[in-house]
């Protein structure tokens, strides 16, 4: 966390509150312990253990998480040499049952923007929910990661295309006529508009999209009592930046509480790119926030203390880092912070 230091630390199982009451499940590895699966609790085989070992599993520990992901490809198609639309790993449900493959990022599993994923099936993508739910159908031939509300889908046939080194590639048309449209969460295609409508819309190649954030006043409490912390949230996220200037993030609620993980989840933007490196979290219960690192959802820092140790550790930089005026307007916030919380 940039050297963050934790004043207060939850260590929150997030999905015990959905796996409650249900069957205790456990992984399990094969007889050269080089494959690995699931059972119950009275030892039945629940997913056989036919996926290699990438890590270190617990085995007597019970699994919290609604549904269990493993790497490899189990009853799947193998894509097409070049297409870019391909599966890495499995992901079941509690059952054993498969419930979709996600496609391919980086060096593993697709991630999860805006609380959806690509999955991938008969070389198509489509997006996927936390549970598992399919929000759209796999139509497309090649779909960017959710921003800003909208996620860019191309309907065609893609492919990969290597650089010269050959290591990296990128995704480009594999024949004439390929169609590239903007979908909302609900996979449903929106047209651009006319004109620019609200200060909010979605504006992308060189059109504009309706805002897709819409409050109810609940909501509009939530976003209202953070507006205390912008600053604050702008320099957990911007501070580190090389002679930085102070502009407002934009933050939005990005998904709601549900049955396994009880937070509201905001999101930081900067032109109208969402920022990963942190999340805000809201618990409607007990009325804090909270912040999580890297989206990992599982140590969450109380959001006063922990900006406070972000600008600290920020603060410390060379002057020639941080510019005049940002590190006055810093400063500024970090003893409205410390003052806040006496």
């Amino acid at each position: 966390m940039n050297g963050m230091r934790i004043f207060m630390t939850l260590i929150f199982s997030c999905c015990c509150l959905f796996s409650k009451g249900q069957d205790q499940l456990y992984y399990v590895l094969n007889a050269d312990s080089n494959r690995v699966g699931v059972r119950d609790e009275k030892g039945t085989i629940i997913i056989p253990p036919i996926h290699n070992v990438y890590h270190d599993y617990v085995l007597d520990v019970p699994i919290d998480d609604p549904f269990i992901e493993f790497m490899g490809v189990v009853g799947h198609e193998d894509a097409e040499k070049d297409s870019p639309a391909f599966a890495v790993s499995t992901v079941y449900d509690r059952k054993g049952n498969i419930l979709y493959y996600p496609q391919f990022f980086d060096n593993g599993s697709d991630y999860w923007s805006e609380g959806l994923r690509r999955y991938v099936e008969k070389g198509k993508i489509g997006f996927v929910n936390f549970f598992g739910d399919k929000i759209s159908p796999a139509n497309w031939g090649f779909a960017l990661p959710f921003n800003y509300g909208y996620a860019t889908v191309y309907v065609g046939k893609m492919k990969k295309q290597y650089d010269t080194g050959g290591e990296h590639w990128f995704v480009v048309p594999a024949e004439a006529g390929v169609n590239e449209y903007i979908i909302n969460r609900h996979g449903v295609r929106v047209d651009p508009l006319q004109e620019r409508q609200d200060p909010k819309d979605y504006f992308y190649n060189g059109a504009y999209y309706p805002n897709p954030f819409q409050y109810n006043r609940e909501e509009l409490m939530i976003l209202k009592k953070l507006k205390q912390f912008e600053k604050a949230i702008t320099f957990l996220f911007k501070l580190n930046s090389h002679q930085y200037e102070f502009m407002p993030l934009q933050l939005e609620i990005v998904e709601k509480p549900n049955r396994y993980f009880p937070f509201y989840v905001i999101g930081a933007y900067e032109e109208q790119r969402r920022l990963d490196d942190y999340e805000i979290l809201f618990d409607e219960k007990s009325g804090d926030f909270y912040i999580s690192q890297w989206v990992s959802r599982t140590e969450l820092v109380s959001l006063n203390e922990g900006l406070i140790s972000s600008i600290e550790d920020n603060l410390q930089r060379g002057m020639d880092y941080i510019k005049p005026e940002t590190r006055k307007l810093a400063e500024q916030e970090l003893l409205k912070l410390k003052t806040n919380g006496k």
